[in-house]
């Protein structure tokens, strides 16, 4: 039995040509042979802009091409069909000698490609007529590209011919179009002259669909390589329409007309011929991938599996054994698609190379960009939360963009004399001397106690100052006004006598202050020890900062930094408590100034795993609204990098066209911007870090964009950073952590839980190797690779670990380095 696909016999060679893409041009439809005008002739006639089989231009002659009234397209098998169809073509040109009707054998190939004949003899014919008798993959190619030069098609079949027919079923997609059946020679004479002239089927009216530019053909059999490619194109920068046999209702002519016509390419994934209904599967590629390359299309068939190809398309198809080959092959396809989405629309001109010089990114810290934040602060709806008094708590990870916050609040509020905007930045050793000279010698009982009653204090004299260094010539305007002023002055130099200093200075002083105090209090009751620390002055300040602040249309303080120099998970109960009773204390003062009617927020930034650790010690857990701050969210990365790119070149235009302007489009497979983002922690920090490497990698080399070989440079560079700054901060947890991730270099990038185990137990202590685990996860160094391929990291589970050890406890998933230390590492 003949394999569908196999025609040898059809041309006398088998021969392999060079794998390549592409071809032809659309034509306008509803035409019929007699009427066509001449430009659609020329048109027809015209060798196409782009061929597959040149990789460019049609480089063949189309003068003295025969013309014909029709060819007839069959399969050499089953022979009685073929000799029927070939009696039937000899009769009709027997009939009228005006006519020339031509058989495939009679086309000329000798000495050029098989399917350039084929081409050249349907663009000459004024009528296509094909064998659908039974289901021949060269056959279904040849009528998809029919269909894509819109030529006037009849199908004929001999539905005595049982063999196909199941599979013609499940196919469904030819079956909307009239046939003409027939068992002998005479009688598809007298069908064809009966029908003819035909008009060419209508092609559906659409458009090139920019923002999803490729068509993915899936099988009906997910295998791996399938999953493989469907991930490759997940991760790419192109976005993919797919049709799915497992999901989607039977494929109509029309559908695969529309989403061919609309696509920029066409990719489909070929099954081995033993799996269950790949002829029917294959068979479907075949017939759209006809249709996108008579219209030009990118198409590319990639086959599982070492298997004969039809001659007429195999240079369309990559055969694969591994699923791991599909990352190089899909490299061309992909940019091939992307250079034609981009010639298809308006492309920045590519920037000079003093303009890459130029070209800044932005610092890491936000504390080092506090001018030039307001023109690319990105205002993300935890912003807007906390800029409309939602929350108290702004919470993050380090580097997640909470201090970006904090300024763009603090300079979004009126610069107004009605409205006081108190921030304030403590350094965090001043909490460390807290601890350790008034906390440690205070009764458990009284440590909350005190704590907050010091931060009342502390807030209040922060209220005071703030109002005596600016508001001395609006509080003149009126009369009142000045009088309470004045008061507030004099008492609070009373109560305090030295103010000087920046705020972490005026803490410390407090501090020693509040130290000094201390006598022997273990009988003391809470009020009593509070009067005999602060003597009274935090009645005095409650009340006149009230008065005064009456005269305000609204009131922000903001502090950050609190937690700067402790520990990531590090922290301790004492930490807690201090956030604790500054919580307390705002509260405090709030509802003293509501007494006066006076809006007053206040806001904590704080990081993630310092704010875990108060959730643990607090009984009382949604008194204070926490606002995350989270960037799961690659979206709104795009629209932080495309603001800083527009501030500093002056660029204009979406994120794609400003990116390819000054960053190749790919890596590899993967987009650029994908590439970058997935070495990060999700945080924009670790993003800014890594396009700095690039640019500064690419101006180094004198190019005019970021290339390439650009980012893989700056992938080295970047990865050697993240493996210094992570092994930094597990030493900061513990002295045991030290050098841990060195452990890793040489490592397999997914491993399973015990061979992790066995590299934590070289360098770890016993009774601390769970937690070294635990912390591994936490910090994002470590991940889980779950069945389908998918990596899931802390920050995709918002750090809740229960999530990540239910899946490794169930044994469906294996730990994998995170991409941003393979490089350093050396992974395999």
């Amino acid at each position: 039995m003949i394999h569908p696909h196999q025609r040898t016999t059809r041309f006398g060679t088998t021969a392999h040509f060079a794998r390549t893409r592409c071809p032809t041009t659309p034509l306008r439809s509803d035409l019929t042979y007699k009427v066509l005008q001449m430009t659609d002739f020329e048109i027809l006639r015209t060798p196409p802009t782009y061929c597959h089989y040149a990789d460019g231009a049609c480089n063949q002659n189309f003068v003295n091409t025969s013309q014909s009234t029709g060819v007839f397209l069959y399969p050499a098998r089953p022979e009685p069909q073929a000799n029927t169809i070939e009696s039937a073509a000899k009769t009709l040109n027997l009939r009228n000698a005006t006519q020339n009707w031509r058989t495939w054998r009679e086309f000329e190939t000798t000495g050029q490609i098989i399917f350039c004949a084929i081409c050249k003899s349907m663009r000459y014919s004024g009528t296509i007529i094909a064998d659908v008798t039974t289901l021949n993959f060269n056959l279904m190619f040849e009528i998809g590209f029919a269909l894509g030069l819109e030529l006037p098609l009849i199908l004929i079949r001999d539905t005595s011919f049982m063999r196909d027919a199941g599979d013609f079923r499940k196919l469904g997609i030819l079956e909307n179009i009239g046939y003409i059946d027939f068992q002998n020679s005479e009688g598809l004479c007298r069908s064809l002259q009966d029908v003819l002239p035909v008009l060419s089927i209508p092609p559906p009216p659409t458009e090139l669909n920019k923002d999803v530019p490729l068509y993915l053909i899936k099988s009906n059999v997910s295998t791996d390589g399938q999953v493989k490619l469907t991930s490759i194109l997940q991760q790419s920068s192109l976005s993919f329409r797919s049709y799915d046999p497992n999901e989607d209702p039977p494929l109509s002519l029309h559908d695969a007309r529309k989403q061919v016509a609309s696509s920029f390419g066409v990719i489909g994934h070929l099954l081995m011929p033993e799996r269950r209904d790949a002829i029917v599967h294959n068979a479907r590629c075949a017939l759209i991938a006809g249709m996108a390359a008579a219209a030009q299309k990118v198409v590319v068939l990639f086959q599982e599996g070492e298997s004969q190809q039809p001659i007429d398309y195999r240079d369309l198809v990559y055969p694969y054994t591994n699923p791991a080959q599909l990352d190089s092959a899909l490299e061309g396809p992909i940019k091939r698609i992307q250079d034609r989405v981009f010639e298809s629309g308006t492309v920045p001109s590519r920037p000079s190379r003093s303009l890459l010089e130029s070209l800044d990114i932005g610092d890491i810290a936000a504390e080092n960009e506090v001018q030039q934040l307001g023109s690319y602060f990105i205002q993300t709806s935890q912003y807007h939360d906390a800029r409309r008094g939602h929350a108290r708590l702004i919470v993050g990870r380090k580097g997640s963009g909470k201090t970006a916050i904090f300024y763009a609040i603090r300079d979004s509020v009126p610069r107004t004399s009605s409205y006081l905007v108190l921030d304030m930045k403590p350094e965090g050793h001043q909490f460390t001397k807290l601890k350790e000279s008034v906390l440690s010698r205070f009764p458990e009982g009284l440590q909350q106690h005190t704590l907050t009653a010091f931060w009342t204090f502390i807030l209040l004299c922060e209220l005071c100052r703030k109002v005596i260094d600016n508001d001395e010539s609006w509080a003149q305007r009126d009369a009142s006004r000045y009088e309470t002023f004045r008061k507030l002055r004099r008492q609070f130099r009373d109560l305090v006598p030295n103010d000087a200093g920046d705020f972490s200075e005026r803490l410390l002083y407090q501090v020693d202050r509040l130290s000094s105090r201390i006598v022997d209090i273990s009988d003391f009751t809470p009020p009593q020890t509070t009067e005999l620390l602060f003597r009274k002055e935090i009645p005095i300040l409650e009340d006149i900062v009230g008065e005064y602040l009456a005269h305000k249309s609204q009131v922000w303080m903001l502090l950050d930094n609190i937690d700067k120099g402790w520990p990531t998970r590090g922290a301790h109960s004492e930490d807690v408590m201090i956030i604790g009773a500054l919580l307390d204390a705002s509260r405090k003062i709030e509802q003293r100034l509501q007494r006066h009617r006076v809006p007053m927020y206040f806001l904590i930034f704080l990081r993630n795993d310092i704010y875990e650790l108060f959730l643990r010690h607090t009984s009382d857990r949604d008194k204070d609204t926490p606002v995350v701050v989270d960037w799961n969210d690659r979206e709104a990365f795009k629209e932080l990098i495309l603001q800083r790119i527009v501030a500093a070149t002056g660029l204009s235009g979406t994120f794609e066209e400003v990116w390819s302007t000054v960053f190749d489009r790919n890596v590899g497979t993967r987009d650029s911007f994908g590439f970058a983002v997935d070495r990060t922690l999700m945080r924009p920090r670790d993003l800014i870090r890594f396009l700095r490497k690039a640019v500064e990698v690419a101006v180094n080399r004198g190019n005019q964009v970021v290339e390439e070989d650009d980012f893989l440079g700056a992938d080295s560079a970047y990865s050697e950073d993240m493996l210094v700054s992570i092994n930094y901060e597990l030493s900061d947890v513990s002295p045991d952590l030290e050098d841990l991730v060195y452990g890793f270099i040489g490592c397999r990038a997914v491993m399973s839980i015990s061979e992790v185990r066995d590299m934590v137990a070289e360098s770890i202590p016993a009774d601390f190797r769970n937690e070294a685990l635990k912390l591994l996860i936490w910090f994002g160094f470590l991940g889980i690779s779950v069945e389908d391929g998918k990596e899931l990291f802390a920050y995709d589970v918002r750090h809740n670990l229960a999530k990540i050890n239910v899946i490794l406890k169930s044994g469906k998933a294996q730990l994998v380095v995170h991409p941003a230390f393979r490089t350093s590492l050396g992974c395999l």
